[in-house]
């Protein structure tokens, strides 16, 4: 079971994504099973932009439905401050280059978005602020020059190849949106309905067992 991972493709500002953080605190929970994250760079680059009445309109109705689904809280100071602060950057490359210095620097890139998206949907901090970064970095114990160096590296070097990376992959789920997963064992990809298991986040860890076994079984 040691070559089987599950993909999770998704964006630093998507609440969607953010409702699914329970299925990957259960799938990280699994033996034998390797959490890749992939971020699309939905407000990456030129797609970047400041909060404003228009965005904060745009996510609001979605993140009622978020909470309904999976039962994930939006925290006040997000709610009150941040979607009512036009000085907030959304630009998906900043805490996407934070992942992946996570990931090269300690194999701990799920753990830093996870981190990342707590501290905005629920802390209300603005992730795309390199201050907050390294702060956040300083807090997952990271020491801050090596953090540095792996952050600007990504942020300038391994960016654009990750985000065009992850678009592929999710064209090649035929994935409508995100967030999406896909279950890779010995090198078949099978995707993962994500609407199914929103709020259900054992049964979602119960059915990639049960992937994972049989697909042992037949070895």
């Amino acid at each position: 079971m040691s070559n089987t991972t599950l993909h999770y493709i998704y964006d630093p500002f998507c609440g969607w994504c953010f409702g699914a953080g329970p299925l990957l605190t259960e799938a990280r929970e699994i033996e034998g099973l390797h959490v890749e994250p992939h971020s699309v760079g939905m407000l990456a680059g030129p797609r970047s932009k400041m909060m404003s009445p228009e965005w904060r309109d745009f996510v609001r109705p979605h993140e009622k439905r978020i909470t309904a689904y999976s039962h994930v809280e939006f925290g006040a100071p997000y709610v009150n401050g941040t979607l009512e602060d036009p000085s907030v950057a959304l630009d998906s490359g900043v805490p996407t280059a934070a992942m992946l210095a996570a990931e090269k620097l300690s194999g701990r890139g799920l753990e830093m978005l996870k981190r990342l998206q707590r501290a905005y949907y629920v802390e209300g901090l603005p992730i795309s602020n390199r201050e907050v970064i390294l702060s956040l970095a300083d807090e997952l114990g990271y020491e801050r020059q090596s953090f540095v160096k792996a952050f600007e590296d990504a942020l300038h070097v391994t960016l654009e190849s990750h985000i065009e990376a992850s678009n592929q992959l999710l064209s090649r789920l035929n994935a409508r949106g995100f967030p999406a997963f896909a279950l890779e064992i010995g090198g078949e990809l099978e995707a993962l309905p994500v609407g199914r298991y929103f709020g259900r986040p054992e049964k979602f860890a119960a059915d990639i067992r049960s992937k994972m076994a049989t697909t042992q079984g037949e070895e």
